[in-house]
């Protein structure tokens, strides 16, 4: 080869393998094939990635001399990259196809949902607690001040998220030396794996700007041996308490791992569906199995950070799984008359059943009715 690599990457690198030689360094033959067989290029970009290659500079090198990306679509894990891979700016984490906007903090579409998030401390409302994360939307934020001039829309980005929620198709997480000290690198970002969204929600943020707040959660995270006792421990509870209403948590504990996670308690939600014989209090479905009734329980001030709610007989709610999706993204509301509103296509409006054991503080639904508003 003649002369020195050049350092930058782009326009000026590509030009310069073009005149060393076109096909990267390889045979015609063997570049032909690459180009043939997505799986013979994977396992190539893998044993080069873990053989002779510290870091992303492996997929650049084939992006610039045309060598296809083994057939990776945009979603889920790019196969040219590891977990905690570093990159210096956006532009590398462009060119990589791990986050392309150079800009933006969401990649995605509202008919496909989001490819990725950069988690950079962008935005005043954000929290990083490692393998959760509440995430703000895109929109109305002054890029000096860093502050809120004006509310946040359900669109482009925001749109995104949503719909991966809906899908629960995990999102690529990036993390950028701005954000949280505990959990970010010290420079540059990190590709810093998948999350699902678990839940979104609007509320008035720091500066009372309407905003879109986001919960992701690492698809390997894992309950805590205290979250899977309890789940064992559910029925000798129920038969203790004689039927009687339990007292719940105002003030639901946390156990540190590398995130706050909730110790909610099984024993409420399963009082909750007995009280109603698992018929749903909005539409009256029962659903029957080959092992018994099945319902859900639906918190109506969610127990989660930054939400907080209590969990107690008082906050929840026995749902079909239908509607409990409908009233977790918001298209059902429930007023303290607790006439229930239902905001699809086809709006219509109910009565939640009620049950003399089961009291519902209007407290809650009215916190409810403001995450959600329109």
């Amino acid at each position: 080869m003649d002369g020195e690599v050049p350092q930058a990457r782009g326009s000026s690198l590509r030009p310069w393998l073009d005149a060393q030689n076109p096909l990267g360094g390889l045979t015609e033959e063997f570049y032909g094939l690459l180009q043939r067989d997505r799986n013979l290029c994977r396992q190539a970009v893998t044993t080069l990635h873990e053989n002779y290659f510290d870091d992303y500079r492996l997929e650049l090198l084939l992006l610039e001399t045309g060598l296809p990306l083994a057939g990776f679509d945009g979603y889920g894990h790019p196969p040219h990259v590891r977990i905690g891979d570093s990159f210096s700016q956006r532009q590398s984490l462009s060119r990589a196809r791990v986050h392309r906007p150079l800009q933006a903090g969401i990649c995605g579409t509202a008919e496909l949902g989001a490819e990725s998030i950069v988690v950079s401390g962008g935005y005043e409302d954000d929290k990083d607690y490692g393998d959760e994360i509440i995430y703000t939307g895109q929109g109305g934020r002054d890029e000096k001040t860093k502050r809120q001039y004006r509310d946040q829309e359900l669109t482009l980005g925001n749109a995104a998220l949503a719909t991966s929620a809906s899908t629960g198709a995990p999102v690529r997480v990036i993390r950028g030396a701005g954000g949280d000290a505990e959990f970010s690198p010290e420079s540059g970002l990190r590709y810093d794996g998948l999350y699902r969204v678990e839940e979104y929600w609007s509320q008035r943020g720091e500066s009372n700007f309407l905003i879109w707040l986001y919960r992701l959660r690492a698809v390997d995270a894992r309950p805590t041996a205290m979250e899977s006792r309890e789940a064992r421990d559910v029925a000798a509870a129920i038969n203790i308490m004689g039927g009687a209403a339990p007292s719940g948590n105002a003030n639901p504990g946390r156990r540190e791992t590398r995130t706050q996670r909730i110790i909610r308690s099984t024993t409420i939600a399963d009082y909750v569906k007995s009280t109603h014989g698992h018929s749903c209090q909005v539409c009256g479905v029962r659903i029957e199995t080959r092992t018994g009734a099945y319902s859900e329980a639906a918190h109506i001030w969610p127990l989660g950070s930054p939400h907080n709610g209590p969990d107690e007989v008082e906050n929840v709610l026995c749902l079909c799984p239908n509607h409990h999706v409908a009233f977790d993204f918001g298209m059902l509301t429930i007023d303290d008359d607790l006439t229930v509103t239902s905001h699809g296509a086809n709006s219509s409006t109910h009565r939640l059943r009620e049950h003399p054991d089961h009291p519902i503080k209007r407290e809650n639904l009215a916190y409810h009715r403001r995450i959600h508003e329109r």
